[in-house]
């Protein structure tokens, strides 16, 4: 049970970050100077590996995990399937965001490469809103059924 309740709090903290991400964020990259966006960019990709990176990898762990020890209760499926969206997150993450954040790194301000970085994102986003419907799904089973 820890690792179901540990995987839903950095799911619901990851729905969360990235939808603040898509819907704040990642457009006001396109309203930042081009004199002064590398910087700025630079200080968004210094928090990455605390705020986005470890907490995704940890639901990812935490997901694998449930799959071996989840209470009897909760669907074998239903724990592959949040695990499957996790991998899918970081699969997003590694093949389509970072070669962007890579480039904004290399080449700076770039209209193109932000609404690419935007509108790429609404893949994870879609994949973290649906880990957390999930989850939250399988709470509210877990509190009827003990209820």
């Amino acid at each position: 049970m820890v690792a179901f309740i540990v995987m839903l709090a950095l799911t619901l903290y990851m729905f969360g970050m990235i939808w603040s991400m898509q819907i704040l964020e990642y457009p006001l990259f396109a309203l930042v100077g081009k004199e002064e966006f590398p910087a700025y960019h630079m200080r968004h990709n210094r928090g990455l590996p605390f705020l986005v990176i470890l907490p995704s990898i940890a639901a990812f762990v935490s997901a694998v995990v449930l799959i071996f020890t989840r209470p009897a209760r909760l669907s074998i499926w239903a724990c592959i399937v949040v695990a499957v969206l996790d991998l899918l997150i970081i699969i997003a993450t590694v093949a389509l965001e970072a070669p962007l954040h890579a480039r904004l790194d290399r080449e700076g301000y770039s209209p193109a490469i932000i609404r690419r970085l935007v509108l790429g994102n609404w893949i994870r986003t879609v994949l973290w809103t649906t880990n957390s419907i999930i989850l939250l799904v399988l709470t509210a089973q877990f509190v009827v059924a003990t209820g």
